[in-house]
């Protein structure tokens, strides 16, 4: 599951958040703007469930984690470069398998780089930059081996460059896989109107994906998205 949860999400609707969690029961988390508020929600009601977890919380939008079932076996922060706005991966054993999940926050459309930037100057330049930030992921992981789960919120639709770029390094996405029931996943707004871009993914490459789906739950201003995952015979 990936999950960002809003750094601005008031104690009820971190609330809210950490029940879709509990009741999808994910295997393996990625969690997006992690507060230190949500972190301890999170570890108060499923520490036990999740006692294999690196929570790196933050004020504002930097936060990010890795909560699974199964066993961590390392995990290391780095910089979504040319940005540095942090990323997260970790190696997980899975029935036997290593498996290496990439948490991510690709940079927001709107983000202003000056005070007195408007929105027209901001989008071009952030579409350039998660080329940028899509391009050096897929350096990084150029010559790994391992299967490999890339997840988190993208801010950008299949058709932005860094999800073609990600596409073209051999990644599949989850909702084109069999069972899917996919759709808009932001923003969710606080009246309750659905959300009409799709802009979180689920990604793999050397996996299996099935069974997507966008759950329509919680109290972020995005819904979480699921998959099933399977290893290659």
């Amino acid at each position: 599951m990936t999950f960002n949860v809003l750094y601005s999400a008031s104690f009820e609707d971190v609330e809210k958040s950490v029940d879709a969690i509990e009741a999808a029961k994910p295997d393996v988390l990625c969690l997006r703007e992690l507060t230190p508020r949500f972190a301890s929600a999170f570890e108060r009601r499923l520490g036990k469930e999740y006692s294999q977890r690196r929570l790196e919380s933050r004020q504002g939008t930097w936060g990010v984690g890795i909560a699974t079932r199964h066993k961590l076996l390392r995990t290391e922060v780095f910089p979504e470069r040319p940005h540095r706005l942090p990323a997260m991966e970790a190696d997980v054993l899975v029935d036997g398998h290593r498996l290496k999940v990439v948490c991510v926050h690709l940079m927001a459309p709107g983000a202003r780089h000056k005070k007195d930037e408007g929105l027209l100057e901001s989008l071009p330049k952030n579409a350039a930059l998660r080329d940028k930030q899509g391009r050096a992921l897929m350096d990084r992981y150029a010559k790994v081996k391992l299967p490999l789960l890339l997840l988190g919120d993208m801010n950008e639709t299949r058709g932005g460059d860094a999800m073609k770029a990600f596409a073209a390094a051999g990644f599949t996405h989850a909702c084109d896989g069999p069972d899917a029931d996919c759709g808009p996943t932001w923003p969710v707004t606080p009246g309750g109107l659905l959300a009409f871009t799709e802009i979180d993914h689920v990604l793999a490459r050397g996996l299996t994906l099935s069974g997507a789906q966008v759950l329509q739950v919680g109290g972020s201003d995005h819904y979480p998205v699921e998959a099933r995952f399977d290893f290659a015979p």
